[in-house]
């Protein structure tokens, strides 16, 4: 279970990163974290996974509490980040075997772990490869199998998405699906307001540090007034303030 109550975050400049938010999320739920470039979101991911300190607040991760547990909750936890920064002179097995040391896998359980990983995303051939070789889109794969080596029963996901074909965006969305199933906690961040729709069991929106929704989807969807996630959302962050685009004015 995750616990936040009352957390809060200023960056040099005065800046609010998070002011005073709270939320609650059990085991097996997937909660979409939602708002716009500069709303909180990476901010609040990086608090949570113990990489960030903030000024005020409680947080508990399955127990653990923050600040003073960051080695348990990173234990327990599996982060993959908006934009990751990996070792490009190592091999991706390589990459992968340093992820197993400092994981303390038993390596029997690793190299099936990673044989099946390898397949599920489509890279096994690219596992004796350079990272530094390989396209965006397979790094990420790297970044999300790094992430789940471990079995972590919380999963941090910034953006995941990012440079994923197809198909593999298909099976993230199943694999985080069961992943819940089987008790795990996912606090996804996106900007991809229909996938947030499909896979989430709990919608957070954020908008400059507060939190201004924090419900079910279960709550939203039965509500009548409620279409979509994308109208909820554009009528939370602006309405009709928002910028729209016009050919006329753009190219004339």
């Amino acid at each position: 279970m995750i616990e936040v109550k009352e957390l809060s975050k200023t960056y040099p400049g005065n800046i609010n990163a998070v002011s005073n938010i709270s939320f609650d999320l059990n085991p097996g739920e997937i909660c979409g974290y939602i708002g716009v470039n500069g709303a909180g979101k990476s901010t609040t991911i990086k608090i949570l996974c113990g990489m960030l300190g903030f000024d005020s607040g409680q947080i508990s991760i399955h127990g653990f509490n923050l600040p003073g547990k960051e080695i348990d909750v990173k234990r327990i936890s599996g982060y993959v980040p908006e934009s990751g920064d990996l070792f490009d002179s190592l091999g991706v097995t390589e990459y992968m075997e340093f992820i197993r040391d400092i994981r303390n896998l038993d390596d029997t359980v690793f190299r099936r772990r990673l044989d099946y990983f390898a397949g599920l995303f489509q890279f096994t051939e690219y596992l004796d490869m350079p990272i530094g070789k390989i396209s965006r889109g397979n790094k990420q794969k790297v970044l999300i199998v790094s992430a789940l080596l471990h079995n972590p029963d919380v999963l941090f996901l910034d953006e995941p998405l990012n440079g994923l074909d197809a198909f593999s965006i298909i099976t993230l969305q199943d694999m985080v699906a069961k992943l819940a199933e089987n008790g795990k906690t996912v606090f996804y961040c996106s900007h991809l307001l229909d996938i947030m729709e499909k896979i989430s069991t709990r919608i957070i929106i954020i908008e400059k540090g507060e939190i201004k929704l924090n419900k079910l989807k279960s709550e939203l969807s039965s509500s009548p007034d409620y279409k979509s996630l994308e109208n909820l959302f554009s009528d939370m962050a602006g309405g009709d303030n928002r910028a729209t685009f016009s050919y006329d004015e753009a190219f004339s």
